[in-house]
């Protein structure tokens, strides 16, 4: 299960063959530093994240905190739990700054109390999975559903 994903070497290239790609967007501080799989940045992210890191491409993670060294690496132990009192919940992704939110009354929509978490921390979920989009006049999100059915 890959989870380092190093930054792409940039390709050499112009007239010269080393020449016209040395300054990139990378080297001025966009891009270049590795990343985790781990460490999801949005939806789609999160589920390849989630199911199976194998897919995983270099943008759309966060940044590698230990170099590619996974087997120290503090994220790869951390978990996250959710104490909630039904059996499925649902997130919203805020639209302005694609955040996940836990809302507590999905009907009420952004007027409902809700949680903000990070896609990271969902990513480290433990007993909760993915159960399908949803979509209603107040935005978009997803439903969570409890591993094993209902809160004990």
């Amino acid at each position: 299960m890959p989870i380092y994903l190093p930054a792409p070497a940039p390709r050499l290239g112009g007239p010269d063959g080393r020449g016209w790609t040395r300054l990139s967007i990378a080297s001025m501080g966009g891009l270049g530093g590795d990343e985790c799989a781990l460490r999801p940045l949005d939806y789609t992210h999160w589920l390849e994240s989630y199911a199976d890191t194998r897919h995983a491409r270099y943008g759309g993670y966060g940044a590698c905190v230990r170099a590619g060294q996974c087997n120290e690496c503090p994220i790869l132990a951390a978990r996250s739990h959710l104490d909630a009192f039904d059996s499925r919940v649902l997130v919203r992704v805020h639209p302005e700054d694609g955040r996940p939110y836990l809302m507590s009354r999905p009907e009420d929509g952004w007027a409902s109390g809700a949680l903000r978490w990070s896609w990271e921390r969902l990513a480290r979920m433990e007993g909760w999975e993915p159960d399908g989009r949803h979509q209603d006049q107040h935005g978009g999100g997803f439903w969570l559903k409890r591993v094993g059915g209902e809160p004990s």
